[in-house]
């Protein structure tokens, strides 16, 4: 290719770079078999805008801090230098991931230059870890010094990234499973499992533009990604329930057993070490104080919002405007408490034990709360809401929360729940939903005091979706993905009225594999689940986080 053709192929792979936020959902980053696709769930995390995900106060404007390696020039030494314009110098590359990563604040180091070498950055890099939300290394493993196997096992969320015609002396095996059990070589450190990705560049622009393309924006995804568990480490959850114990109401195994005495403590603790994610623990008092000292009139005209969009509406308005008054209240609390996500399970808008004063609070997280962007969930389940807020910060999208039935017959699951997000794309496309009365009230069906709000929500048929959860105690996240269809599209027309308001139907894989793995008294019996296919992004990410996954469906 001569001088000129060169040039031509420069300015195509440019502009294709410039473009990459308008091109995303047509090509795709490189999967483990190979294949080239960003389409799905990844589409949906480089289309998302970080800075708009909600947070504490004064930590809206953080960035996220990447420590970032340059470990060559992103060329190998043998063979013809690159021609200039076909070619990405290090600069060029640090200005393009600035320009995509919006909120990321990259600290370069650079080891060609002069000045510095990999081991004085390995010793740098281990001193400011504490105040580092990730590590670049970009042509890790070159040559010499290059190895220092130390700057990817920081213990810090890490991406490695290849740069394509470079020696290719990286321990891939080592980065996914943290051994080399048979290696030849003696010596060294034992480094065990990394919190390591890894990507791919080229830098010499020597393959289809549309495929150099993908491998870019393969790693701005993966930096995104380093993005959400910023944002998850910096969130407080506002947890008001009269329940003694986290989550006491979703462990129902065996009669015989307990939950332990110091599970609250032990999960906290696991909570805040492993995901940095904060429980802010309030009384219930202070709700019912609250909930007094509200505006009846902004609720009433709250409320009327709310039935002005309802496709229908059968509670009554009284008991829909105390709703909205609750809501009200636990948004008190979350601004007093500096929170963005609030954990309930409050059934009672005032001590007093009679039915009047039954409430359940799902119409006002759903229609108040998420369209907002902050997440909420009707029964204190945290491992749920980690979920619904990771879900959130990745993509922008909502989460239902629901208990889950699986029914090989039909080969589908069910999440099942008197509410769901109405919002379940995370903009202002609201999908068609009732506003009932809540089929747990004792005067349900009824308009009369206690009888209370739920919401029959109609998600989109033929759309993909991801059921899953988070289980902090045991660093790992179960997951499996179908498509929703119809309820009454498999079950009798009847079906409404059974159980809870809103049935979230969807044809699986395989649903007797989904079931061999349900155990209530390990993992519960509520899921999380958002619209998209979230499994390869579930699957980075847990990476990242240093958790397991449990593919529920393979």
């Amino acid at each position: 290719m001569d001088k000129t053709g060169f040039k031509q192929r420069k300015l195509y792979c440019t502009a294709a770079l410039l473009l990459a936020g308008l091109v995303v959902g047509c090509i795709g980053s490189a999967k483990a078999d190979g294949k080239l696709d960003l389409t799905g769930g990844k589409k949906l995390v480089l289309k998302r805008d970080m800075s708009q995900c909600k947070l504490p106060k004064r930590k809206m404007a953080e960035k996220t801090v990447i420590y970032t390696v340059f470990l060559s020039r992103g060329y190998a030494g043998a063979g013809t230098l690159p021609e200039p314009e076909a070619f990405m110098s290090n600069q060029e590359l640090l200005e393009k991931l600035k320009n995509e990563c919006n909120g990321v604040k990259f600290i370069a180091k650079d080891v060609t230059g002069g000045g510095t070498n990999p081991a004085s950055v390995a010793k740098e890099l281990e001193k400011c870890k504490k105040d580092l939300d990730g590590v670049l290394l970009v042509s890790f493993g070159l040559g010499g010094r290059a190895r220092d196997y130390r700057l990817a096992f920081s213990g810090l969320p890490t991406i490695v990234v290849y740069n394509l015609f470079e020696f290719m002396n990286i321990p891939y095996k080592l980065f996914g499973t943290g051994q080399e059990e048979e290696s030849i070589l003696e010596g060294g450190l034992g480094y065990g499992k990394g919190k390591i990705l890894t990507a791919e560049l080229d830098r010499r622009s020597l393959c289809d533009p549309n495929v150099s393309l993908a491998m870019f924006e393969d790693l701005v995804y993966k930096i995104k990604l380093i993005q959400a568990i910023k944002k998850l480490k910096e969130s407080r959850i506002l947890v008001v329930s009269p329940y003694k114990f986290l989550a006491q109401v979703d462990y129902q195994g065996d009669i015989r057993k307990h939950m332990p005495k110091d599970y609250n403590e032990t999960y906290t603790r696991a909570l805040k070490q492993t995901l940095g994610v904060e429980l802010v623990i309030v009384p219930p008092e202070e709700f019912y104080e609250a909930y007094e000292q509200t505006d009846e009139k902004k609720a009433e005209a709250i409320s009327e919002k709310w039935i002005e969009e309802a496709r229908k509406v059968e509670a009554a308005r009284s008991e829909i405007t105390k709703t909205a008054r609750a809501y009200l209240a636990f948004e008190a609390l979350r601004e007093k408490y500096n929170c963005n996500a609030v954990s309930t399970f409050m059934r009672r808008l005032r001590p007093t034990g009679k039915i009047e004063d039954m409430f359940w609070p799902g119409l006002g997280l759903e229609c108040g709360f998420k369209k907002r962007g902050i997440q909420a969930v009707c029964q204190n389940y945290p491992n749920i809401l980690v979920a619904q807020l990771l879900g959130y910060f990745l993509t922008g999208r909502p989460s239902m929360l629901g208990d889950l039935i699986v029914d090989p017959a039909n080969n589908t699951t069910i999440l099942t729940h008197c509410g769901a997000p109405v919002n379940p794309y995370g903009d202002d496309r609201i999908v068609p939903y009732f506003i009932t009365t809540h089929a747990q009230s004792p005067v349900r069906d009824t308009r009369k005091p206690g009888s209370s709000t739920g919401l029959q929500v109609e998600w989109p048929e033929g759309e993909p979706v991801t059921f899953w959860k988070v289980y902090v105690l045991h660093k790992k996240i179960g997951f499996y993905t179908g498509r929703v269809v119809n309820a009454r599209s498999i079950y009798s027309d009847r079906v409404d009225p059974v159980l809870c308001r809103t049935k979230l139907v969807a044809k699986v894989d395989d649903a007797k594999r989904i079931r061999r793995l349900f155990s209530p008294g390990e993992y519960g019996i509520h899921r999380a689940a958002p619209l998209g296919n979230l499994r390869q992004v579930i699957k980075d990410i847990a990476v990242l986080l240093g958790y397991k996954v449990m593919e529920e469906d393979r």
